[in-house]
């Protein structure tokens, strides 16, 4: 299976040195896994643009930020610390490895997972943790996420309140005598992923719900918290209680109080305002800094993607450049489409009529020719041919194949957990839900078909995953490539 955190992350993003400053202030901090599918060797320079911004966008949706860490678990299949502080959780009887989300998380049912004791709760502080009530879970039981123990009680506790009906995160007094809570305003849903984060800054508790403030609260209380770092459970009275039901992922514990752009970026919620497959406004494509992941934007559609990519890269991509041979500065992707299949594109693209001769860093244009409201077609930078495909959707006088490619989209290309989708994997996908997935710039799969008898373009499916009645072939929909040269 293809870990998450690989797909979102940069761990294993070759072919960009510029990416070298980020991952290299990360140390052992970087926190992921590899992606299972190789990066190819980058050669088109535009290619090589388009994966920067990319990557970049995979570190913000990762919630990449390791300066603090004392303590990370991404819990994708193991109790691994990916902090580099060597302390894997170990999970109790009961405990289960499950595979809600791309990745995996961990499953509970009055069971835990635990470690030494990770953070100085003497000291500002901050937890944060993607969790999952399940949906049984009873609304009049308390159920903690994450804690660190005393002797007889949590220091701290990130949890779902049954008395409130709310999230909270709790500090308490070492002798029991005193608790304060900061509380959500937002409803838990059971079922539903919600990433909440707890900060001790010294002088207040704050609870961030999704990557937004909602609760905050004085509390000066600070003693030490010796006895253990949970996930899952909670101490009262020298016991373990409040076992939590449902799933949690992504746990992190940072040695600082983060700040408020800090937890939205841990949270993913950056991520989300960045990299946006956007309609009906101006397009904002930027190339950051290495150090200032919230410099990378992508809030583009496909089109704008591909030509604001072109331009970064080019000295003659220029809108005088596009208006002569595109009739707009930044052209639809049938715009695309037309020119190349036409031969009008300019002396700088050269046609691809055969889907065997495609390449990394051709150009692939769909025209849905009205079929669409608001939306002329679809344009991709090709990443790798994958090779031909069968078995799945195939039709007769046609060969398939499965194309990695780069895009700007508002649906990923797959469907998670199904059969096909970890060899055909979108860093776009999250979870089964659509709603949990991120949209704008990634690396995803489509298939392309070809005639047999002259191996032009025949039709096109989105995915792996897309039925067969909805491989579009080209007399309703045609498709044209083009390479830049």
């Amino acid at each position: 299976m293809v870990s998450r955190r690989g797909l979102l992350s940069g761990t294993a993003l070759l072919g960009a040195g510029a990416m070298t400053g980020v991952l290299g202030a990360a140390g052992n901090a970087a926190a992921d896994a590899p992606l299972d599918t190789p990066f190819t060797p980058v050669a088109p320079p535009h290619l090589a643009q388009a994966e920067q911004l990319v990557q970049y966008q995979r570190l913000l949706a990762a919630g990449h930020l390791p300066t603090g860490l004392t303590g990370h678990w991404p819990l994708d299949g193991s109790g691994a610390d990916h902090s580099g502080h060597d302390h894997p959780v170990t999970p109790g009887a009961g405990s289960e490895w499950t595979t809600l989300r791309a990745g995996g998380e961990l499953t509970l049912a009055a069971s835990y997972a635990a470690t030494a004791s990770v953070l100085d709760t003497t000291a500002p502080f901050t937890v944060s943790a993607w969790v999952r009530l399940a949906d049984d879970a009873a609304p009049t039981t308390m159920y903690t996420a994450v804690s660190q123990d005393g002797t007889g009680c949590s220091r701290f506790l990130l949890q779902y309140d049954d008395t409130a009906g709310a999230w909270a995160f709790k500090v308490r007094a070492e002798d029991q005598s005193v608790k304060i809570s900061a509380l959500a305003t937002t409803t838990p849903v059971p079922g539903k992923w919600t990433h909440l984060t707890g900060v001790w800054d010294g002088a207040k508790v704050h609870l961030y719900v999704n990557g937004v403030p909602e609760g905050t609260a004085d509390a000066t209380l600070s003693w030490a918290a010796p006895q253990g770092f949970n996930i899952g459970r909670a101490r009262w009275n020298g016991a373990y209680v409040n076992h939590f039901k449902g799933s949690v992922d992504d746990v992190r514990a940072y040695g600082r109080a983060l700040t408020a752009d800090e937890i939205s970026l841990i949270s993913g919620r950056t991520a989300r305002l960045n990299n946006v497959y956007l309609i009906g406004a101006p397009s904002t494509v930027t190339w950051g800094t290495p150090d200032d992941l919230s410099s990378w934007t992508a809030r583009a559609r496909c089109s704008s993607f591909v030509t604001w990519t072109l331009k970064h890269t080019y000295a003659w991509a220029t809108d005088a450049y596009f208006t002569q041979y595109f009739q707009d500065r930044i052209p639809e992707a049938a715009d695309y489409r037309q020119a190349f299949a036409g031969g009008t594109a300019g002396p700088r693209f050269q046609q691809i009529r055969k889907v065997a001769d495609l390449r990394p860093g051709d150009l692939i244009a769909v025209d849905y020719s009205g079929q669409v409201e608001g939306n002329t077609g679809h344009i991709v930078m090709v990443r790798e041919i994958k090779g031909v495909f069968d078995g799945v959707a195939d039709f007769t006088g046609e060969t398939q194949y499965a194309v990695e490619v780069v895009d700007c989209t508002a649906e990923p290309h797959g469907v998670y957990a199904l059969t096909n989708y970890p060899r055909y994997p979108d860093t776009r996908m999250v979870s089964l839900l659509a709603e949990e997935q991120f949209e704008g710039v990634g690396i995803g799969h489509m298939m392309f078909y070809a005639s047999s008898a002259t191996g032009e373009f025949s039709r096109y499916r989105w995915s792996v995953n897309t039925a067969r009645d909805k491989a579009y072939p080209v007399a309703s929909r045609p498709i044209a490539a083009a390479r830049v040269v």
